[in-house]
């Protein structure tokens, strides 16, 4: 992001986080931690259930690699820092003649007449395909923990929607109090939350309210009116007077780029003084420095630990925070990241080693947002997207996008600033995922890609059932066969009852042998059309099936 004087046009000089303090070395397993571990045994279901809720979809052979690597070196994995991906690109319009198909328009200021249509087709295919491709990381699941935290939607030009979206991944896993100084200014927010309106003469108080309620420290209890436990009205009144001057500049301009600027005749250069909640200290005129001096006094409360810790146990862990919870490991949490000076990555580190997080009484407590259900059907099964087809792969991921909008998780668009209510509302949370509306887009999804097929921009996309099956550890054994994908598909292991009715899908009244006998005859000769088409349509029945099942839709 730039930043720009008003008057001088100089460039001011902040930096990103690095994403990393560097305190451990990349060996994040070796925090230090009053949490207890994890007591219970690290097999092949420990290890789906940590890949599952810690990424967006694990393969069966994913899943024995992380089991065979072990939970201290898989926790490493997943904190290391990853290369930050290309750039969207333009993929096919070739009106624009500032932006050459097959090159990025992130950075490049609007041409007159010419419909930026496709920027937006662009952003939302390129916004699919980084949980497709994300590896063995929790980068893009923090992303998007921090995109439905930091709440920003109906931004116009997406060049600033890639600048919101880029600051938070490159920050994702780095410096809790350095992306809340980030995000303060970034030009998405400054418009989103009116602080580009916000000035010395027409004071906005929007996002000082929620750079409190809902970004920082949590709003409490009413103790007296206007005094919550946290912070008081007049907190919020001078909060806003220090965040006065910032305005964005260049959207949906032909000749801007896109940064920010401070004018300093728009600021408020009186001394601010907060309330008791902060100890009653003041805030001395600081120009553009300011906003810097107000966010580190609010992290010098310890709630704010414990309000992010609140956030993060709901995502990772469960919907149900009891107050044993909160009184003991979300106090042990919270200390982690004070002691780390807000570190995300130690925070995490200790989260996911923890008897909490993977105890078998956590496992399958959480539904699936429609991205996770989304990616349990494609990703977990190796569905060919044709990455080395931009055209083809833009194409058919901008078409994901606008289902995970049918399911009442467009990404870009949240309906309220709190994000989305199966985060936030009590008692329902994650069960809000599903109703009548729902459900049918999720059914009709999973049987596109199983049963019939998926037809987007003139190709076709079905898990390859033949080959997903040729990976597992006994394709032979129908028994085996179903735990091997069930370990895949479902957060426990199924009931003897659940086995028998899948293996009556896949050879409904047939001994067990039968289906050793088809297979071990299409193995012999694949190119025999009949076999080949008998096993595939049992298989594809099967994991039609499988993903009907409830369990498919929890983690």
């Amino acid at each position: 992001m730039k930043i720009a004087n008003h008057k001088s046009g100089a460039s001011s000089g902040k930096t990103k986080n690095s994403q990393d303090s560097n305190r451990y070395a990349g060996n994040f397993s070796s925090v230090l931690s009053p949490i207890l571990n994890y007591q219970g045994p690290w097999d092949n279901q420990a290890a789906g259930h940590f890949l599952r809720r810690v990424t967006f979809g694990s393969s069966y052979t994913q899943i024995i690699e992380a089991k065979d690597m072990g939970h201290d070196a898989l926790i490493d994995l997943v904190l290391a820092d990853q290369p930050m991906p290309d750039a969207p690109i333009n993929y096919y319009f070739e009106e624009d003649p500032a932006v050459p198909v097959g090159t990025t328009w992130v950075d490049v200021p609007l041409t007159q007449d010419v419909s930026q249509g496709y920027r937006a087709r662009s952003l939302r295919g390129w916004t699919v395909q980084q949980a497709i491709d994300e590896g063995l990381s929790v980068r893009e699941r923090m992303v998007i923990f921090w995109h439905n935290h930091f709440v920003t939607a109906n931004i116009g030009d997406r060049r600033f929607v890639y600048e919101y979206i880029n600051t938070i991944r490159e920050n994702a896993l780095g410096n809790f109090r350095d992306l809340v100084k980030l995000i303060t200014i970034d030009p998405s927010m400054l418009r989103y939350l009116n602080g580009n309106s916000n000035t010395k003469n027409a004071p906005n108080e929007n996002y000082a309210r929620e750079l409190l309620e809902l970004f920082t420290i949590g709003k409490g209890p009413l103790v007296a009116p206007g005094d919550y436990t946290n912070y008081t009205e007049h907190d919020i009144v001078e909060i806003a007077k220090v965040l006065t001057g910032w305005r964005d500049r260049g959207h949906n301009s032909s000749t801007l780029p896109v940064y920010v600027e401070f004018v300093p005749n728009r600021h408020d250069e009186t001394t601010k003084t907060l309330s008791h909640r902060f100890d009653e200290q003041s805030i001395e005129n600081g120009g553009d420095q300011e906003y810097l001096s107000l966010i580190d006094i609010i992290f010098e409360k310890q709630e704010v630990a414990r309000f992010i810790c609140r956030k993060l146990y709901r995502y990772f862990v469960s919907d149900e925070l009891t107050e044993d919870v909160n009184n003991t490991f979300i106090e042990d949490l919270a200390q982690v990241m004070i002691d780390n000076d807000y570190e995300i990555k130690p925070t995490l580190a200790a989260l996911f080693k923890s008897d909490q997080f993977m105890k078998e009484e956590q496992r399958g407590v959480l539904i699936k947002n429609p991205l996770d259900f989304m990616m349990s059907v494609v990703k977990s099964t190796d569905v060919d997207f044709l990455q080395d087809n931009d055209a083809a792969y833009y194409t058919m991921t901008n078409s994901l996008f606008f289902r995970l909008r049918d399911a009442q998780m467009e990404i870009y668009k949240h309906e309220s600033v709190a994000g989305w209510a199966a985060y936030y509302q009590a008692p329902s949370f994650s069960k809000m995922w599903l109703n009548a509306v729902t459900m049918p887009h999720r059914m009709e999804l999973s049987n596109r890609f199983t049963i019939n097929q998926y037809n987007n921009g003139g190709n076709s996309y079905r898990i390859d059932v033949l080959s997903y099956v040729a990976e597992l550890s006994n394709p032979f054994d129908p028994n085996v066969l179903i735990d091997d994908l069930a370990l895949v598909f479902y957060p426990k292991s199924i009931t003897d009852g659940q086995k028998e009715f899948l293996k009556s899908v896949l050879i409904p009244g047939l001994p067990d042998f039968e289906w050793t006998t088809e297979y071990a005859e299409y193995l012999a000769d694949p190119s025999n059309t009949n076999v080949a088409n008998s096993v595939r349509n049992k298989l594809r029945n099967l994991f039609d099936a499988m993903m009907n099942l409830s369990e498919f839709y929890l983690f």
